[in-house]
């Protein structure tokens, strides 16, 4: 057994959907590479999914790999003009019964159960922070491992498999375990793909980014030869 291994991780230079075909790609490629037998997705409504079976599963080498959709909760209120585009539609919910790809909607483990009376205590704030502090790797972080956690307690997953749970534009390897054991027995093992600037989540902006480097390029002193 060698002491390390190197697999490459793929950067996006913007968050969001655009990375969605790329982001299947690596999870793919990744899942039979390291003999991955189950591919969570958390999806909204199901575009991903879609594209999984269609693009993926519909090849040889990707044929065997099982597809677990995860997605909101009903009644979970968009702020968007058009809630259709986060909500699965009747026709693909039956489109992916037909293909034996479960759907597993359930209340997100690190959002906050809210009190009737606003400044009395809110259930689940702690687990609300952990969710804050995992997109400081980017938004999707935290709805993968999320995704991990919702299949492992609908029973999708087993205590301990070892599974990719990835989003339109992120994608990781991860030792699955339910919420009740998420601190103690869940692993990310990898990152597969990820964004490197944080375009939604936090605003960033490419060209932000490029023009504060060239200024602290022109700003900082030549250092002297060394003697």
């Amino acid at each position: 057994m060698t002491d390390k291994f190197i697999y490459p991780t793929e950067y996006f230079l913007q968050e969001g959907r655009e990375n969605l075909d790329q982001c299947l790609q690596a999870t793919f490629e990744a899942a039979v590479d390291h003999s991955i037998d189950k591919v969570i997705i958390f999806t909204a409504a199901g575009v991903g999914v879609m594209k999984a079976i269609r693009d993926y599963r519909s090849q040889d080498q990707f044929a065997e790999i099982e597809l677990i959709a995860v997605t909101y909760p009903s009644q979970t209120q968009f702020t968007t003009d058009d809630p259709s585009e986060y909500t699965m539609s009747s026709e693909t919910c039956k489109f992916l019964a037909d293909q034996k790809v479960p759907i597993v909607r359930a209340h997100l483990p690190f959002d906050p159960v809210r009190s009737e009376y606003k400044g009395h205590g809110v259930l689940g704030q702690d687990f609300g922070l952990i969710g804050n502090t995992l997109r400081i790797f980017c938004g999707s972080m935290s709805l993968c491992v999320q995704a991990v956690l919702m299949a492992s307690d609908a029973g999708c997953v087993k205590l301990g498999e070892h599974v990719i749970a990835m989003t339109s534009d992120t994608s990781i390897l991860v030792r699955a375990a339910g919420t009740s054991r998420f601190l103690t027995d869940l692993i990310v093992r990898e990152i597969l793909c990820k964004p490197v600037l944080l375009t939604i989540g936090k605003s960033e902006r490419a060209e932000s980014i490029l023009n504060d480097s060239t200024e602290e390029a022109q700003s900082t002193p030549e250092l002297l030869p060394p003697t």
